[in-house]
């Protein structure tokens, strides 16, 4: 088994199809094939079935996919460890929750590029569980999320409510509120139940979004209404393309950070997240203040 079989394997689990992975991958459909064939002899099971509709995972197949894309991690890691610049002494991965990236975690990876100048810093916007997994799978150091899942030898540590607001691009109240043109953006687990009970009639949507800026875009164009963030409601009001609809609740989410007992132990790690706990303040403040403005917001 070697690292170019694990991604040929990653490659086409995804594709479905060996002649894309040959593409994607720059190499031979014959060298897929030999690949995928020898990792098949490795593991003495069957990885794929082949039929007239692409390559499909068996259930075998299904199962070493998850420790692929750990060992392709754990690989990746171990090039960019090995491969950084004199001077530096590690690199700290970090994983954001993509609402709260432009408002928060950017002051601190500013803050943590100049505290700490000899650590090499790697920092993704994702989703909550998807950053849970990669917490417990070492993948990620901490991660600021919504929705952290309770686990032995997980610490999990509150920074800061988040507040969502009802925005929309017509000046109205909620029962003036036009519900067809209501979208839906599915921020995480918790904000999905808060919403159900807050909003019940909003329940029914047609379009359903996975991110703020996609749901802006798209309503810049079409017309409507979202729940957003205060801090980023509060720029679109102030630019003039959208209006509260006051009497519509505020939905709070509270805001997370998340790492291993053991990362703690780290003075640098410590250090950061001692720092996320300091910088939680001045978020609060700015959320309090977007809210506290009169003038639609």
């Amino acid at each position: 088994m070697n690292i170019a079989q694990i991604e040929t394997f990653l490659d086409v689990a995804n594709s479905q199809n060996f002649n894309r992975t040959s593409e994607n991958l720059s190499v031979t459909q014959s060298a897929v094939s030999t690949r995928i064939k020898s990792l098949e002899e490795t593991l003495g099971v069957t990885l794929f079935t082949r039929g007239r509709f692409g390559a499909e995972l068996t259930s075998s197949g299904a199962k070493f996919r998850q420790y692929a894309l750990q060992i392709s991690e754990v690989w990746r890691q171990a090039r960019q460890e090995l491969s950084l610049p004199r001077g530096y002494e590690g690199v700290l991965r970090m994983g954001t929750q993509f609402s709260i990236w432009e408002k928060f975690v950017n002051s601190w990876i500013i803050w943590m590029s100049e505290r700490y100048p000899n650590i090499a810093l790697h920092v993704e916007a994702d989703y909550s569980i998807s950053m849970m997994e990669q917490i417990v799978q070492r993948m990620l150091d901490i991660a600021v999320m919504y929705q952290p899942r309770i686990l032995l030898d997980i610490e999990i540590t509150k920074l800061f409510d988040d507040v969502f607001v009802l925005i929309s691009t017509e000046p109205c109240d909620l029962a003036g509120l036009d519900r067809d043109k209501y979208v839906y953006i599915d921020w995480c687990l918790g904000f999905r139940h808060a919403h159900a009970h807050a909003v019940p009639e909003l329940k029914a949507r047609r379009v359903t979004m996975g991110l703020g800026t996609m749901a802006i875009d798209y309503l810049n164009t079409k017309g409507g209404s979202v729940y957003l963030p205060a801090w980023r409601a509060r720029k679109l009001i102030d630019d003039g393309s959208f209006f509260r609809v006051l009497d519509a609740p505020e939905i709070v989410q509270p805001v997370y950070a998340v790492y291993r007992k053991e990362v703690a132990r780290s003075e640098i790690y410590e250090g950061a997240i001692e720092s996320l706990r300091a910088f939680a303040p001045s978020y609060s403040e700015m959320m309090a203040s977007c809210l506290s403005k009169p003038e639609g917001l």
